[in-house]
Formats: structure tokens, sequence, C-alpha cells
């Protein structure tokens, strides 16, 4: 009675276990979880809210570089003792009194602050939108590493119902020899408590499927996990060991573009235009400014217009020198920490490379284990099918009881198992690889 058998059995099953309605429902592949956790998740938008704050930021210090203009205008209502601007004396009369004035001004040097402010904020901007690429790097491997394990969490479920189904029939040969007098009625007390030992396995499977389900609908912040069911791939190819790349492949591959190594080297360069900003303050400030005015008085006998456009209107240009000369030391102390905080992010950069390859290392003797693993695990398979068969014969023949027979059958359902979770465990490891290297993950 090989567990191959059945088919029909098998599949009337499997059918029965999926929860109504959810045969003709759309399946979720891993690259429609994987797109919709990036469109969904709250950490990205945030991280995108400050690379469009960093944007403005940087598009500010550009417009730095502008003219700056500003008007005034104020009208008064003057009473007992006031100035009379027309003769420079003061009257104690009733009048009022107009005054308006524009004036422009824009600097012309000032140690190169500005172009290199811009140059720091652009720095800083593209460190932030590198953020944005590790937050989808985070949520990317942990929809696949959910997805995998959703579809072992499957494949457990199917062990399960496959070997209950076994039983089951089992239960039904064993009545009928039984009946004909080959049997013992023991034999079937110990096959209806090996089936209840199933069922209670499958109802864990199941159980485990369910939170496996729930928690990959979490990553993906699905709004609801009814009737939520993923593809499972109609063959998972595992070509073999030499699918796991050198570390060293993968760390050179890696290191051209991952998210956290561009924002580490971003961060460093925003870092000595910075320094460069704070020279620059040692610096003299040449500004040039213009200015435009006018005003009217009650006491003036010459109408309003005529007035601020003949007779008060005055106008002039202004060139300002500022040199620096002594601030109690605090240019210097702001140019060597700029100098220090350069330090610091060269050897933020070096770390981030050194965690880099270290991860990469890790990933890649995790993988070749996890290979070796699945390759031990196929073996035992083949040795437990070949044990399970040779009992199942002897039982058959009343040479073994039903405890022996069930033990190998245990053995052979837990192989089958183990070679599951070593698979996807395998697959898993793979996929972490071509993550490090900056593949599309699929199946």
């Amino acid at each position: 009675m090989k567990l191959t058998r059945y088919p029909l059995l098998f599949t009337l099953a499997l059918i029965m276990s999926i929860p109504t309605g959810t045969i003709a429902q759309h399946a979720w592949t891993l690259e429609e979880c994987i797109d919709y956790a990036l469109d969904h998740n709250i950490n990205i938008k945030r991280q995108k809210v400050g690379a469009e704050q960093a944007t403005n930021t940087h598009q500010q210090a550009r417009k730095n570089l502008l003219p700056s203009a500003s008007a005034n205008i104020s009208h008064s209502y003057n009473f007992g003792k006031t100035l009379n601007r027309d003769e420079y004396v003061y009257v104690n009369q009733q009048f009022q009194y107009t005054d308006a004035s524009a004036s422009t001004s824009v600097t012309l040097f000032n140690g190169f602050q500005k172009i290199n402010t811009i140059k720091q904020r652009k720095y800083q901007m593209l460190a932030q939108l590198e953020r944005i690429e590790e937050a989808r790097y985070d949520v990317t491997m942990n929809i696949v590493t959910y997805y995998l394990t959703v579809l072992s969490a499957i494949e457990q479920r199917k062990i399960r119902e496959e070997q209950l189904a076994v039983t089951t029939d089992q239960i039904e040969q064993v009545k009928e020899q039984i009946r004909v007098g080959k049997k013992a009625k023991g034999e079937l007390l110990e096959i209806k408590a090996q089936a209840a030992s199933e069922r209670a396995d499958l109802t864990n499977a199941k159980n485990e499927l369910s939170m496996a389900y729930v928690d990959l609908a979490q990553v993906m912040n699905l709004d609801s996990i009814e009737r939520f069911r993923i593809e499972v791939p109609k063959k998972l190819e595992l070509m073999g060991g030499e699918q796991i790349k050198p570390t060293d492949t993968v760390y050179s591959q890696a290191l051209g573009d991952f998210p956290m190594i561009q924002r580490a080297r971003y961060q460093l360069e925003g870092a000595k235009k910075n320094l460069t900003v704070t020279k620059g303050t040692y610096l003299p400030e040449l500004s040039f400014g213009a200015g435009i005015g006018s005003y009217y008085s009650e006491l003036s006998k010459p109408s309003f217009m005529k007035q601020l456009r003949d007779i008060n209107a005055r106008m002039g240009l202004q060139l300002s020198l500022s040199i620096p000369l002594f601030n109690q030391f605090n240019k210097q102390n702001d140019v060597a920490n700029a100098r220090l905080n350069v330090q610091d992010n060269k050897l933020m950069l070096q770390e981030q490379k050194q965690n880099l390859y270290k991860n990469i290392q890790r990933a890649h003797n995790e993988a070749k284990a996890a290979y070796e693993n699945y390759q031990a695990n196929l073996e035992a398979l083949e040795s437990y099918q070949e044990a399970f068969e040779y009992a199942e014969e002897r039982y058959e023949v009343g040479m073994v009881d039903a405890v022996e027979y069930r033990i190998a059958k245990n053995d052979l359902s837990r192989a089958r198992s183990n070679v599951s979770r070593s698979k996807y465990n395998f697959i898993f490891r793979l996929k972490l690889l071509e993550f490090y290297m900056g593949q599309t993950m699929s199946l």
C-alpha cells in the first residue's frame, strides 16, 4: 500500500481541504505580493516624504543664488511735536505722512559657500533617495521570506493530507480483512490510533498555514486576508550547488549599487562639501545692493504724485564688504568639527562595506549548508521510502505488526517533511544571495 497510490483519493482530499469559494479566486504570485507591499508600506511612504523634503532643500539652495528684493510702504497720522522732513524742523500740528521704498541685493562673493551648499544639499538628497531603496529592499526580502514560508506550509499540509488519506483507506481494508478472519481486531485499533494522530498533525499543519498567510498579509499591509491565497509554482527548479555564487563575486556586484553602501558614499561626499562650506566662512563677503524710495508729507504744498515722483524721490547703490576678523574662535571650531564629521563618515562607509561582506559571506556559507542539508534529506528520504516499502510488504503478509508498520510510515512522513523544509530553506538562501546582487525576486 504505497503512498504513491490512490491519486484520485488524494486529489479529492486536497480539494475538500480548500475553503469554499477559493478555487476560482485570484492567486497572488510572488511578484504581485512584492509590488503590492511596496505600494502600501508605510516606511517607504515616509522615506519618500523625506526625499521630497530633501529635494525642496536642494532646490532652495539653488534659488539662494538669486538676488533678494523687498518693498515697504507706510502711512502715518501725526499730531503733537513732529519732525517736518521738508524743512527739518519740529512742528506742533496734525498732518499725514506716507513713505515708500524698494530695495534689492545680491551676494557677489562669500567664499563659494552658496555654490558648495548646493552640492552638499544634492548629496543629502541622493542619500535620502537611497533610504527609499533600503526600505524597498527590506520589504522585498520580508515578502520573499513569508511567501516561501506559506509555500512550505502548503506542502506540509499536503503531506499530512496524503498520509491521512492512505491511513483512512487502510482502515477500510483492515476492516474487510478482519471480517474474513485475516487480521485481528487489535490491528484495527492500532490503525485508528494512527489516524487520530495524523488528524491532529493535519490540524496543526492547517493552523500553521493559516498563520503563515496572516504573517504574509500583514507584511503586505493587505486590507483583508479573507480569500487571500498565493500561487503555488508548478515546479521549482533546484539545479544544485553551482547556483551558489562565490562570496567575492556577490560582494563585487553588490558593492556597486547596494543602497546602504551608496547612501554612505553620498553622506561622505556631503560631509566633504560641508567642510568646504565651513572653510568658506573665513573669507570676506562682498555684496551689491540698490534701492529706490520716496515720501509724501501733508505739510508740503505739491500734490501727492508730484512729491512721490519728482520732489522726494531717491535712489542709491551700495557695495559692501564684510571681513571676518575675530569671532571667539567659533569658525575654527566649526571647521574642526566639520573635518571630524568627514572622518566619521569615512569610517561609516568602511564599516558598511565590512558589514556587507560579512553578511554575504554568512549568506554564502548558509546557502552551502542548506544545499548539503537538502541533499542529505533527499538521501534519507530514499532510504526511508525503501524501508517503508519493505515494512509494507511484510505487513501485508503478516510478518510485522501494525506498530512496526506505523513506525516505518511515520519515519517516511517525517523524512518527506524534512525534505520539504530543507528545500525551501535552500531556496531562501539562494534568494538572499540574489538579493545582494540586485536581481529581481521571482520563483
